[in-house]
């Protein structure tokens, strides 16, 4: 036995009871995500540290409500036409700018576009009386605006992510001005094809208007149930999997960060929620055409600007036969559909997003926007 043997003993001994009264307080507390519980014991036994997301330097040019309107300004701009990032209204829009040399908004910005971010922040009491009307024609239109304004552009390239591209699809539907691109990132369009997704929240088996009624905004706990019993194993196992490879510190850091992204999820508006469940999944009304915002059909067909269908082949959320309708449904000739090998948030996320995605996505953008004068 070495010298140091009885010390690694007891750091074993210590280590395996602080890991044993993490999990007994997780499953005291029975959260949806252990993160908070588990990640002082993967911090001490990697020597890795909670790694810094979202670093991309922003400034906040326009609040209103929770909502912010966040610009990542180019090291050098090289590109007139801006792009404004709508995201979901299910989790933290930060996904997009995850980790230095694993974000998309620093790819976009090293490109030379001046980047803008919708943060929708955490619902309060006044936004659940928000509603589609609102947030179309009330929120995204004034981010439109504000966007416009400080980019000093008179179009933008619009970039909706998963329920996102789907609000930026019926915002560009009525309210086209300045709208000159539009990126629809694993989007759902035809809720039919929603697979566990649309069974669950069929009108038979889910009553949306008592949840809301009861609740107002949808608490996290319901959102976060759905996505824990499509994948019921793997929140355990990927526990497991950082364990085996503790001793790797790039693969403890995306782990890291990944489960703090996780673990902050976000009430649903209850209103938006409401009438999202009934018109898109129970009734498919969006992809038909019907959807009704304002008084006024959401109409695909009326979108002419450039589109891009952006497909994640592995998507388990926003599944591809959900987002492959698009491209016939928009009234644009300039509409095309790219598909990567990777899973829904492997798109923004994953390692081979600067390699196998974010060119790509970059190059077709930048190609249909006005760049800066000389």
């Amino acid at each position: 036995m070495t010298a140091s043997s009885p010390q690694r003993l007891r750091s074993f001994v210590t280590g395996q009871l602080q890991l044993t009264r993490a999990v007994a307080h997780a499953l005291k507390a029975r959260p949806f995500n252990p993160y908070p519980y588990l990640k002082p014991f993967i911090e001490r036994a990697s020597g890795v540290r909670e790694p810094p997301v979202s670093a991309t330097p922003h400034t906040v040019v326009y609040t209103r409500g929770s909502m912010r309107l966040l610009r990542y300004a180019a090291p050098r701009r090289r590109h007139r036409t801006p792009i404004l990032f709508v995201y979901s209204l299910i989790n933290r829009w930060y996904i997009l700018d995850f980790l230095p040399g694993r974000s998309l908004i620093e790819h976009l910005t090293n490109e030379g576009f001046d980047v803008y971010a919708i943060d929708w922040g955490v619902p309060g009491q006044e936004e659940e009386r928000l509603t589609w009307s609102d947030l179309l024609g009330g929120l995204i239109q004034t981010a439109v605006r504000w966007t416009l304004r400080v980019s000093k552009s008179r179009d933008l390239t619009l970039y909706g992510y998963c329920m996102g591209g789907t609000l930026a699809l019926a915002y560009t539907s009525l309210y086209p001005e300045g709208i000159r691109n539009l990126v629809a990132q694993a989007t759902p369009v035809d809720f039919s094809k929603g697979g566990v997704y649309t069974l669950w929240t069929s009108a038979n088996h889910f009553d949306v208007d008592s949840l809301v009624d009861a609740y107002g905004n949808v608490p996290t706990p319901v959102l976060e149930s759905g996505f824990l019993m499509v994948a019921p194993v793997q929140r355990v196992t990927r526990w497991l999997e950082v364990c085996r490879r503790i001793d790797d510190p790039d693969f403890v850091t995306t782990f890291l960060a990944m489960e703090r992204w996780g673990a902050d999820p976000v009430p649903f508006p209850g209103e938006v929620y409401r009438q999202y469940i009934k018109d898109c999944y129970q009734q498919n009304l969006f992809h038909q055409g019907r959807m009704k915002v304002g008084g006024e059909n959401i109409d695909l067909g009326r979108i002419q600007a450039s589109v891009l269908n952006v497909i994640a082949e592995q998507d388990t959320i926003a599944f591809p036969a959900m987002s492959e309708p698009l491209v016939k449904l928009v009234g644009t000739k300039d509409a095309e559909t790219r598909r990567y090998p990777v899973g829904h948030i492997g798109l923004s996320a994953s390692s081979k997003g600067s390699t196998h995605v974010w060119p790509s996505i970059a190059e077709w953008i930048g190609a249909r926007s006005k760049a800066m004068e000389s």
